[in-house]
């Protein structure tokens, strides 16, 4: 053999030996973030995650994801099934498989019993090696389903989510997603949902929790199938901030309607801003944690206890309860407006509501399921909210004259004293 031939095999060999010890590189990433994930997802009380059917190998991998939901006895299991095949190259990883939603003993697929057995929930994903940057597609097909007992018909065109993580050590996760217009029908009642769209991002660290939603409809119409021109909703939309540190929990929510409207003539148009503050950071995660736990010792959700058994349980955390209402939550009305050609409408609206935390740790829940303690509860409420220009039965159930040509309503709240416009109500 020639030195050149000799020369390009070594070369070979050594390009071989390189990629596939680059692929089996990827091949053990993959399963240490899926091992990684699993134990983060299995820390939540709420959750109890698995990875079973696993089969690694240097180019490719199979598995199962399984996830079980802590729900009521009375409901049954509840269980998320992520079967999975990876495809391991130099360079990145790329996952797919579909999602399967199991209840009750048996367990039977509810997503199948909707969309058909044909169809199903599927995502396609990939993750960079060098990066660990991912991006994660989760498609929802089109189907039409009916309830069997109404007889309501859903006839859904399909959508598609995008999760996305740039590979830092930061758990932050962003997603957008939209799903396309489709109808929900009943007899001739038609509700026709136009585009919905999502944008998100979710950071879970326990000391630097952060959740940012959007969520926008471009238009929701009613139609009642009598002839009546229809009634159409654009421009509506959410935004919510939450913020979790170990000094504060804090909330900020925005909605808004742009237009409703039935034929040519316009009904209404409004916005809403009001966030939620100074509730003590830790006491906030310490409260949940602990319910978390004992949530999940009672077996079934809070609402399906006993009056005892609930009163029990807020007795047991009562100690972050109380430490998180200690610097003085401050609920806010940022504004509000409201405004209708039909009614006469153009009011706006501000104000807040504030509750002295001072001492109220040595409150307990036994206290405060007597008069006694009820009382010296609301005597730490105080707060004042303004609405300006209130349409004319408001202004009658205030006392103003509906001619009156000042129409503001002041609410002023003391302790369980209410006053609107200086006088007492209770």
């Amino acid at each position: 053999m020639g030195k050149g031939l000799v020369t390009a095999a070594v070369v070979v060999a050594i390009g071989a030996a390189g990629y596939v010890g680059g692929v089996a590189y990827s091949s053990q990433r993959f399963d240490d973030e899926m091992a990684r994930m699993i134990a983060e997802l299995d820390k939540s009380s709420d959750i109890k995650a698995s990875r079973t059917d696993v089969d690694s190998g240097w180019f490719g991998s199979t598995g199962r994801v399984e996830m079980e939901l802590s729900t009521g006895a009375e409901q049954g299991p509840v269980r998320i099934e992520l079967p999975y095949e990876a495809g391991h190259g130099l360079l990145s990883t790329h996952m797919k498989g579909n999602v399967k939603l199991l209840l009750g003993t048996p367990a039977h697929d509810v997503i199948s019993d909707v969309i058909g057995d044909d169809k199903a929930i599927t995502f396609d994903g990939s993750v960079d090696n060098l990066s660990g940057a991912s991006d994660t597609v989760l498609t929802l097909p089109a189907f039409v389903w009916q309830d069997p007992e109404s007889g309501t018909r859903f006839d859904f065109k399909g959508g598609e989510l995008t999760a996305s993580h740039d590979g830092s050590d930061a758990p932050e996760i962003k997603v957008k997603g939209e799903i396309t217009p489709f109808d929900i029908m009943n007899g001739k009642e038609t509700i026709s949902v136009g585009t919905l769209s999502l944008n998100g991002l979710y950071r879970g660290e326990d000391n630097d929790f952060r959740q940012d939603d959007n969520i926008t409809l471009d238009t929701l119409t009613v139609d009642n199938g009598t002839g009546q021109p229809p009634v159409v909703a654009t421009g509506i939309s959410y935004a919510g901030e939450t913020r979790l540190d170990p000094t504060e929990l804090r909330y900020l929510m925005k909605l808004a309607v742009k237009d409703v409207s039935a034929g040519d003539q316009q009904m209404a148009s409004g916005k809403l801003s009001m966030s939620l503050d100074r509730l003590q950071g830790a006491a906030v995660y310490d409260l949940i944690t602990q319910l978390q736990g004992l949530m999940e010792e009672a077996g079934k959700p809070f609402e399906e206890l006993s009056e005892d058994e609930q009163m029990a349980m807020l007795e047991k955390v009562e100690a972050p309860l109380f430490t998180m209402l200690s610097t003085s939550p401050r609920l806010t009305l940022e504004s509000f407006e409201a405004k209708s050609q039909v009614f006469g409408v153009d009011m706006q609206g501000d104000g807040q509501l504030i509750l002295d935390g001072t001492d109220i740790t040595g409150l307990s829940i036994a206290e405060l399921q007597t008069t006694q303690g009820q009382q010296a509860f609301l005597n730490r409420m105080s707060g004042r909210f303004e609405f300006r220009n209130v349409p004319p039965m408001l202004a009658l159930m205030a006392g103003l004259s509906p001619e009156a040509a000042d129409k503001n309503v002041v609410l002023t709240i003391d302790g369980d004293k209410l006053s609107i416009n200086g006088t007492p109500i209770y």
